[in-house]
Parts: structure tokens; sequence; C-alpha cells
């Protein structure tokens, strides 16, 4: 079910915070952290342009503009 969450894929952290804070056994190697929450702006997701650039923009509204591959062209066989 969907509930309007959006999420965001962190490497650059210092892990022994997350590990402390959430009581991470040392067994486990934290090697990215995922933020949930709610948007605080409209995010939609692109097809990417011709030129492949895949620079994140802003249409005239405000809109925040992610371009992505197509599955076709990330998935090999």
């Amino acid at each position: 079910m969907e509930k309007n969450l959006a999420g965001c894929i962190i490497g650059s952290i210092q892990r022994e915070t997350p590990r402390r804070d959430l009581s991470i056994p040392e067994r486990f190697e934290i090697l990215l952290v995922l933020a949930l929450g709610s948007p605080a702006e409209t995010i939609t997701v692109d097809d990417l342009g011709p030129d492949g650039d895949i620079k994140y923009w802003r249409d005239e509204a405000g809109v925040h503009l992610v371009p992505k591959r197509s599955l076709d062209e990330i998935i090999i066989g």
C-alpha cells in the first residue's frame, strides 16, 4: 500500500553514530542509510533525455524532476 513516503539512500555517513544509537552489533557492516519521510516538495521521475544527462532539475512550477534510465537500458539479458 502506498504511504506517500519518499526515500533517499545516503552513503556518506559517520557509521559509528547509527551503530551506537540503534545498538547495531559489530558483526553487521553499515554500508548505507535509507532516509524515509514525507517529501517537502513535489518530485517526479522523468525519462532520461537523448543527451543522457542525469542531473536533477526543477521545472518552471518548481517540480523536482529526477531523470532515470529505463529498465531496458539497465537490465542485461
